[in-house]
Order: structure tokens, then C-alpha cells, then sequence
């Protein structure tokens, strides 16, 4: 409106109504209208114009599991709170009750930005459907872009039936993430963990699902399950010893693209802490009440432990070659679906 208004304001200030005739009136009228417009397209040029993208700007989610409701689980999600992250991953194992109302009023101020892993007190009678009614899913595991992150959350607690289609899906969702130019990373969070001091491993998932991860560039796994934190060098998957991952990288807590993918586990939610023994392929652990905060920017991933007392833990840094292009790898055949029932 403004515009226009300048316009118009300009044709009748410069153009003499008695001297001319009506075309040469347009005509002069057009040529003060079309000099200014070609003036400021020209300028325009040279003006640097500022959009900061998310990719560029960064964002940050926090996590953790086993909850319960208790006011050790109200503190950690007040903490979690006060460090305004844009998503909260919730690693299963809610309520522990017959009812989620007591966990779901916990977290209900933030909305959809609470994504949910399910846990094996999370599916028994009617808790499954309450828990997928009230997180809108129509399956136990899905995906998401996020900024220049792709999420996939997972469920360690499916029949045999649910678990092949779960691994169709999964192949194919990173097999189009690793070819999207516009993602940088990867995180898959689920409940019972792969690798653990507690002897909690689900090792049937494991065997089929950690050489996807190589495979196809997971950066970063997130689990709950044992009662404690743990996180892991970055790990390749063993073909020989299952149960012993090969470290890929013995570097503590700065990571320039590792082979391999770093698993930890957020079971620090407050419904209770847990001991837990020392294992080769674990960097950190801890036995207490906390979350895990991750903040991305671009190709720099930081990712801190927080225990109940907002000191820091654990923290650890991955960062990315800028020239790095994802390719997907083109072995992998997803039409062959490889299920492991035993459990050794």
C-alpha cells in the first residue's frame, strides 16, 4: 500500500496536467515509476539479505528414561525444563501404574515436543493403547526430521511379526536419510539398551540392528532400561563376539567423524538407581538421578549429562567433516530381512 502510494504521489507532483496530452502524461508517469523500481533492484543486489536457517542456528533436546512419579521424576523434568530444549525424547518405562495419568500430568506442559519410546512397563493391558492414544501413533515406531537431524524411535517390545516389519521400515527410512543432503545426523532412541554394565542387553535386536547402524551412519543411540547412566566409545558391531563391540575409536570426549556409533543409556528418570559394573567399551558412568542434554549446530554435535544436582557428569563432543557426502551404501539389500530368535 505504501508502495503504491509513493507512485502515484510522484506522478501527480512531476507531471504538468495542461501542457500534456494524456499519453504523454502515462508516458512520463511511467518513466518516473520505472527508474526508482530499477533503482532500488540494483540495490538490492548489494544488500546482504539475513535468514538464519535451523541448520545454521542449532537447536538442543534433552532425554531420559524410567521415570515414575515420584518427585525425583518432577525434578528431573524441571530440570530438563529450565535447559529450553525444543524436543524431549523419552527413552520408556513411564508410569510404572495401571494408569499414565500420574507421569503424562508431569510432562503435559510441553506438549508434542514430548516424543516417546515405549518400555516394557509400558505395554502390558491397557497401557499400550493409552500410551499411543495419548502420543497420537498409530505404530510403536516412527521418524522424524528435526532442523538437520533425522529421529527414529523404535520398540524393543514387539512380537516376532511387529519386529520384521519394524526392520523393513528401518532400512528403508535410513537408507533415504543417509542419501538426504539435508541431514547431518542420525539418532535412534529405544528402551532396553544393546550394550550394558547390568546385563540387560536385548541381544536378538542387537544382532540384527547394530550392523544397520554401521552400515547406514547412526551417530548416536539413546536407551533407557538400566537404572543409570552409561555411555560408550564410539562402537562397531562384532560378527565374531556378539556381546563385545569393537571400539572404534578409544578417544574419551572429543570425536571428528568416528567409525562406529556412540551408544548411552538415560535410565536416570527417577524411578530408581541401580548399580552397575565397569565394561571395556564404556567411557562414563553414573549412579544417580539426571538427563542428558544434546545441543546441534550444523555439523557439531555436543552432548552433556546432567545429574539431579545440575552439575555435569559426562560430556562429550562429535564433530563433522563439512565437505562429507552422505552416500547411500548400495549393498545393502533391503528386501532381505534378517531376524534373530535366539537370544546368545
Amino acid at each position: 500500500m505504501e508502495r503504491h502510494a509513493v507512485i502515484l504521489l510522484i506522478c501527480t507532483f512531476h507531471v504538468p496536467h495542461k501542457r500534456m496530452t494524456s499519453t504523454n502524461s502515462k508516458s512520463v508517469c511511467l518513466l518516473y515509476v520505472a527508474f526508482p523500481v530499477l533503482f532500488l533492484v540494483f540495490l538490492l543486489q548489494f544488500i546482504p539479505v539475513h535468514a538464519e536457517k535451523i541448520k545454521e542456528s542449532g537447536f538442543n533436546f534433552v532425554a531420559a528414561g524410567d521415570w515414575g512419579c515420584r518427585h525425583e521424576a518432577l525434578y528431573t523434568f524441571s530440570m530438563m525444563k529450565s535447559m529450553k530444549p525444543e524436543l524431549y525424547p523419552g527413552l520408556g518405562d513411564y508410569s510404572y501404574q495401571n494408569s499414565i495419568d500420574c507421569w503424562s500430568n508431569i510432562v503435559k506442559s510441553v506438549g508434542n515436543a514430548f516424543k516417546i519410546t515405549l518400555g516394557n512397563h509400558d505395554t502390558a493391558g491397557k497401557l499400550l493403547k493409552a500410551y499411543m492414544d495419548k502420543f497420537n501413533l498409530e505404530k510403536q515406531y516412527y521418524s522424524f526430521n528435526y532442523g538437520n537431524a533425522h529421529f527414529v524411535a523404535l520398540s524393543t517390545e514387539l512380537n516376532e511379526g511387529g519386529e520384521i516389519e519394524q526392520l523393513r521400515f528401518l532400512k528403508s527410512d535410513l537408507l533415504m536419510t543417509k542419501a538426504n543432503k539435508n541431514i547431518d545426523w542420525t539418532i535412534v532412541f529405544f528402551h532396553r539398551p544393546f550394550y550394558s554394565a547390568n546385563a540387560a542387553d536385548i541381544t536378538n535386536m542387537r544382532r540384527t540392528y547394530h550392523p544397520l547402524f554401521d552400515k547406514l551412519g547412526v551417530d548416536l543411540v539413546l536407551q533407557g532400561h538400566s537404572h543409570n547412566y552409561q555411555r560408550s566409545y564410539p562402537l562397531s558391531y562384532n560378527d565374531v563376539t556378539h556381546s563385545e563391540p569393537i571400539i572404534s575409536d578409544k578417544e574419551q570426549f572429543q570425536y571428528h567423524d568416528p567409525l562406529g556409533t556412540i551408544f548411552v543409556i538415560v535410565g536416570t528418570g527417577g524411578e530408581s538407581v541401580k548399580s552397575l559394573n565397569k565394561k571395556s567399551f564404556l567411557v562414563s558412568t553414573y549412579e544417580g538421578y539426571g538427563c542428558i542434554n544434546v545441543e546441534i549446530k550444523g555439523k557439531s554435535m555436543n552432548v552433556e549429562y546432567y545429574s539431579d544436582t545440575n552439575n555435569t557428569i559426562d560430556k562429550f563432543s562429535i564433530t563433522k567433516n563439512e565437505n562429507n557426502l552422505k552416500r547411500p551404501d548400495l549393498k545393502i539389500d533391503t528386501q532381505r530381512i534378517d531376524y534373530y530368535k535366539s537370544p546368545k
